[in-house]
């Protein structure tokens, strides 16, 4: 094995091949070490997540390792083209962000992974999780979702020959996250008490389902989660030819925003870069555990147990101390957005041509806190991560973009409906 579990509370390791739930030493949360990584990022035509082969733990998958003659040539057989999205500049976010300021904001790039396979970042993590999972035998898969995680999981699944996958979606989710799971052939289950989603999942475990899930006491491949997610920063230094000055990211459990951290960490680790970024985390109003133990300077991330808020896809309750880590070591910050400022950042980002669901605009929607605290400079590069598709969220976009009016087909009636001349 060329890569070891290592815990990121102890620093002890254990062989993945154990399949481990935690830290076998303090149960804590445990990430890939690798052995050895390059000193250079590939020189590879593929353009996609597995450009990186030679830096993710490709063990066990019959992919070709670093070291051989052709090494980042090879991904597994669900892999559809995943990664290496868009980095577009945004200049209208940009100028919003800056509104309220004498001064220009800074420069700031959206990456664009609504143009994933299944329109979010998440198939990132399926794509590495996902193999590792049939590697060690899984015939059925089980996840639970506001949508875009299980709708990844769904498709790789799919791609990778699983038997059986199903799908626990919470009340919140809308309508084109399950018909997109069910096309990809798994059952999708909106719970009517999303709270019991992690004893379903434990039954289901305990009767030999593999669990795409971070679930206490089970093994759910949880350290491939981070590896999919670094490549992120992998590409925005081959994209900008530079590390941006700050990343800013969403933020639910803080795995995806930890991953990235950890990219860019192994990046400077083997002298690829010389430095890091500023990592910003973005949560909403309503709720933001990471934000608020950032504020007091907590030791671990508590709970916000907060109304319900617009960016369903962010609205677990708590977040990971990990995250909290990553924010402090990159010298970031952590900020939280009202509905407000998630909406005019969806308005904002969609006039720079993206359409991002409410969680995705909380990226953008705080980059204007952290311009106002000296985070981020004018003379900065900055970069909001906007992680998933508004087209997957008709409903809780509309009050930002709103509706559609119906008219007679007639210049007259089409001129009363707009709000510009049609002369």
């Amino acid at each position: 094995m060329t890569y070891a579990f290592e815990c990121l509370s102890c620093g002890a390791t254990t062989d993945p091949d154990d399949r481990p739930a935690g830290c076998p030493e303090c149960g804590g949360r445990l990430e890939v070490a690798h052995e050895d990584l390059p000193d250079t990022l590939p020189d590879s035509d593929r353009t996609d997540l597995w450009r990186y082969a030679d830096w993710l733990p490709t063990e066990g998958l019959g992919l070709a390792a670093a070291g051989d003659p052709a090494p980042s040539t090879e991904a597994p057989p669900s892999s559809m083209g995943e990664g290496w999205t868009p980095l577009s500049d945004a200049p209208l976010a940009a100028e919003a962000a800056a509104a309220d300021f004498d001064a220009a904001g800074p420069e700031l790039y959206l990456k664009n992974e609504t143009t994933n396979p299944t329109w979010s970042w998440k198939d990132r993590l399926a794509s590495v999780v996902v193999p590792h999972a049939v590697a060690d035998g899984a015939s059925r898969i089980a996840a639970a979702s506001t949508g875009n995680h299980a709708s990844a999981v769904a498709a790789y699944a799919s791609r990778a020959g699983v038997e059986r996958t199903l799908a626990f979606l919470s009340p919140s989710s809308e309508p084109p996250h399950h018909r997109q799971i069910r096309a990809y052939g798994a059952e999708s289950i909106r719970l009517s008490d999303y709270g019991e989603r992690k004893r379903l999942l434990g039954e289901l475990a305990d009767s030999g389902w593999f669990v795409a899930y971070n679930l206490a006491g089970r093994y759910t491949g949880q350290p491939y989660v981070y590896e999919g997610y670094k490549t992120i920063a992998y590409e925005l230094v081959e994209q900008l030819g530079e590390v941006p000055d700050a990343v800013v990211v969403p933020v639910g459990a803080g795995d995806g925003f930890y991953g990235i951290w950890k990219g860019f960490r192994e990046l400077a680790a083997r002298g690829v870069v010389a430095d890091t970024p500023r990592m910003v985390s973005a949560e909403s109003a309503e709720r933001h555990p990471l934000a608020a133990a950032y504020e007091t300077d907590a030791e671990s991330v508590g709970r916000d147990d907060g109304p319900e808020p617009l960016s369903t896809s962010t609205m677990g309750t708590t977040s990971g101390d990990h995250a909290l880590a990553a924010v402090r070591a990159s010298a970031g910050a952590a900020y939280a957005a009202d509905r407000e400022a998630v909406e005019g950042a969806i308005r904002a980002v969609g006039r720079d041509g993206v359409f991002l669901e409410p969680a995705s605009a909380l990226a953008p929607a705080v980059v204007s806190q952290a311009f106002a605290d000296g985070v981020v400079g004018t003379d900065d590069t900055v970069v909001a991560v906007g992680t998933g598709a508004g087209v997957a969220w008709p409903e809780k976009t509309a009050s930002a973009v709103g509706e559609s009016p119906t008219v007679e087909p007639s210049l007259d009636a089409i001129a009363d409906a707009v709000p510009f001349p049609l002369d």
